[in-house]
């Protein structure tokens, strides 16, 4: 049986830390725009409610595609209450199952949250309420109230010894509360044993209450935008490379920046076809380009550099690129069954905070154990040259810790050139 459920998303108007802050723009478009396009783009609601005092709240919220409801007047106050504001619309919007709150301050809360948290609470009939949470970094026994004294009497523990607990603690991060609607009007709140926790990360979990929290917030929606822009940016150079993509060069080059901005044509007096894509990583390269048969004509040898955008994918492990890069291989050999396959080594990094040398460390273990599986395909290590003292890219082969500098591609053509002669 399919549940009936609406969206309410609150909105007054009269916030005193940062005034009118549901309607400030965060980058493109007001704050309260989020959660309703999340609402409505997660195709869950028979109806998407905003509940406000403000008639220019209620037009922007109409712009955006939410219904509006205009609260009472003392409904608007600062001793309104959630469960008042809950109470007004669940006796003005009737015959629904449950409903799920959306406050407009969690932008970062989407639609494919909304899903798996309203699938997640109809599976499990027996409770009333679900309530997003994520970990915490301190702990409970780390947090006191202090006294107007100052004192820290009530910090009775030594903390010249404290241990973080084993077990994680998480707290409400304000983004979803869902609840059955009599059973909500019944108790008056969302917590308890008959509550569901639904966990989000630290970055989603984002609840904006003062300046600092909306400037944290135009950082992290501003990433956001670069992601796609750099999503954009790959298709494009795809695109510009389309007609070499059937060129029989001896020597293919498949791969990401560090392939994609070598200026190189020949390599031990052999032709290059340089087909790297500068921020793709190993699933693009196959979505985008291998399983829509862009690729058409390579040569006996392949040289290819995989990895180093992969570990920046969210929930990314150093097995999903094997396993891109196994299926990578069996395009390469369905094209042409006399390849030989040349994996490079995944080079360190030089102080990025977005990569890892331990992770890359892991992932050329991974990688290297997986040339067994792949009788056309043979491990290249870079050799120590591209390791300083600390294991790290040297500087003078680097302008920004990660893509190569001319020395840097000095020596890479120097060490192919003596692996393939």
């Amino acid at each position: 049986m399919t549940l009936k459920k609406i969206a309410i998303i609150p909105a007054r108007s009269g916030s005193k830390g940062l005034p009118n802050k549901n309607i400030l723009m965060l980058l493109d478009k007001p704050l309260i725009a989020y959660s309703i396009e999340a609402a409505i783009d997660s195709g869950c609601f028979e109806r998407v409610i905003v509940s406000t005092d403000s008639l220019e709240y209620k037009f922007i919220a109409e712009q955006y595609g939410a219904e509006v409801i205009l609260r009472d007047q003392e409904l608007a106050s600062d001793t309104a209450t959630s469960f008042m504001v809950i109470e007004d619309v669940l006796n003005k919007v009737v015959g629904y199952d449950y409903f799920v709150l959306l406050q407009p301050t969690s932008p970062f809360r989407n639609a494919e949250h909304i899903q798996q948290a309203t699938k997640q609470f109809e599976q499990q009939p027996q409770m009333k309420f679900l309530i997003s949470v994520c970990e915490s970094n301190k702990s409970a026994d780390l947090i006191k109230p202090i006294d107007e004294d100052l004192s820290l009497k009530n910090f009775d523990l030594d903390f010249s010894n404290y241990r973080r607990q084993n077990s994680k603690e998480y707290t409400p991060n304000g983004a979803i509360f869902i609840g059955k609607n009599q059973s909500y009007l019944n108790k008056k709140h969302f917590f308890g044993a008959d509550s569901l926790a639904f966990i989000m990360n630290k970055a989603d979990s984002v609840d904006i209450d003062d300046k600092l929290d909306f400037e944290l917030a135009i950082c992290l929606q501003a990433q956001k935008n670069k992601k796609q822009i750099l999503l954009n940016t790959i298709h494009n150079r795809i695109a510009e490379k389309q007609e070499k993509m059937d060129l029989g060069c001896d020597i293919t080059l498949i791969g990401h920046s560090i392939f994609d901005y070598w200026n190189i044509e020949k390599l031990n007096n052999q032709t290059v076809n340089n087909l790297g894509i500068a921020g793709i990583s190993s699933l693009e390269y196959l979505d985008f380009i291998f399983n829509k048969k862009l690729i058409e004509n390579i040569g006996n040898i392949i040289l290819l550099f995989a990895g180093t955008n992969d570990i920046v994918i969210d929930g990314w492990q150093p097995k999903d690129s094997v396993k891109w890069i196994s299926q990578i291989y069996q395009h390469l050999i369905i094209l042409n069954p006399d390849v030989q396959i040349k994996l490079l080594s995944v080079p360190p990094v030089r102080g990025r905070i977005d990569r890892s040398n331990i992770l890359i460390k892991e992932l050329n273990q991974y990688l290297r154990k997986s040339v067994i599986d792949m009788p056309q395909l043979e491990w290249i290590e870079l050799g120590s040259y591209f390791y300083d003292e600390f294991g790290n890219l040297p500087a003078d082969f680097t302008h920004d810790g990660l893509h190569f500098s001319e020395k840097a591609y000095q020596r890479l053509e120097l060490e192919l050139s003596q692996k393939l002669s």
